[in-house]
């Protein structure tokens, strides 16, 4: 702390709690008295004398703590502060432990005036203030959705060039069926592609709900294909520590022969499905796939129907 202070313990009906508390819920009370009682205050309030009180710059849930166990006096660390310097420290205080969650973050922020100067004061990028400050603009359910932690910062922001209607949209689906930024980026840019297109009519389209849908299933498919190749490769360990017994072994490779049947039979659901996905999507998977999807051969498939209609292959079969 490059401000000299003083610590003393002060009565704690001299202290008062600061008029722009960064924390809106001081969630968890009861826990952190409970540690407080058992093994003490491991860390002083931050105070400044206003006249007759004392303000809380730093330390609110510790103070509360504090009174939810009827204590008399608590550790401070009193420093003389002006409002703005105060606000600096207790931002810097509750920035660097992650008190606060995304939206109180950008409360904050918003009410310091510059943000090269906030981003150089607590060490963060112009870039993380200024995101954190964007997330306001999303309607207040999403933003609740965020202090739940049932919506990411990163990808409730990927929502921010579409309408309110299509927010809502989205963000009921991101929260039953958890996206990446870049799934919930390529739905965004597909939803306004299609809403801006005015001009084909008379074209069939697929409805937002629809299109969701096949992300999910892309992405089901994919991380299903991952964990068989997985599973086909501890196989195969477990075919060679066999040596002498011949029947065993050629009995271990015939199941090996499912696994494998089993995973071309997703590859090959999945390349249908990718028919139907939107370029954009395809372009960005295309790095991470092993093959690439054949103009030529993709006319041959089946229509849209045989995604719903595949037969299994493997042991269930």
């Amino acid at each position: 702390m490059s401000h000299p202070g003083i610590l003393q313990e002060i009565n704690i009906g001299k202290i008062r709690h600061s008029p722009c508390q960064f924390r809106k819920n001081l969630d968890n009370i009861g826990e952190l008295a409970s540690s407080i009682k058992e093994h003490g205050l491991l860390q002083p309030i931050l105070v400044r004398p206003m006249q007759h009180v004392y303000e809380v710059v730093a330390g609110n849930r510790r103070l509360a703590a504090a009174k939810f166990l009827k204590l008399r006096k608590i550790t401070s660390h009193v420093i003389d502060l002006s409002d703005r310097e105060a606000y600096e420290v207790g931002l810097v205080e509750n920035v660097h432990h992650k008190t606060m969650n995304p939206i109180e973050e950008g409360i904050a922020f918003i009410q310091y005036s510059g943000i090269t100067e906030l981003a150089t004061r607590i060490g963060r990028s112009q870039e993380f203030v200024t995101k954190r400050i964007q997330l306001l603009h999303l309607p207040q359910n999403i933003r609740n959705e965020i202090i739940r932690q049932r919506i990411s910062p990163s990808v409730a922001l990927e929502m921010l060039p579409l309408d309110k209607e299509a927010m809502q949209e989205i963000a009921g689906f991101v929260i039953k069926n958890p996206l990446t930024k870049v799934e919930i980026r390529n739905i965004v840019k597909s939803s306004r592609e299609k809403r801006n297109d005015l001009n084909d009519l008379n074209s069939p389209s697929r409805s937002a709900s629809d299109e969701n849908e096949l992300y999910l299933i892309d992405k089901t498919l994919r991380k299903s294909i991952a964990v068989m190749k997985s599973t086909l490769v501890n196989f195969d360990e477990i075919v060679n520590s066999v040596n002498d017994d011949w029947i065993l072994k050629e009995l271990l490779m015939q199941y090996r022969m499912i696994i494998h049947g089993d995973i071309d039979t997703f590859l090959k659901l999945r390349k249908r499905l990718r028919m139907k996905m939107p370029r954009e999507y395809l372009n960005l998977q295309r790095d991470a796939e092993t093959a690439v999807v054949n103009d030529d051969a993709a006319r041959n498939e089946p229509d849209e129907r045989a995604i719903y209609q595949w037969a299994t292959r493997g042991v269930w079969h």
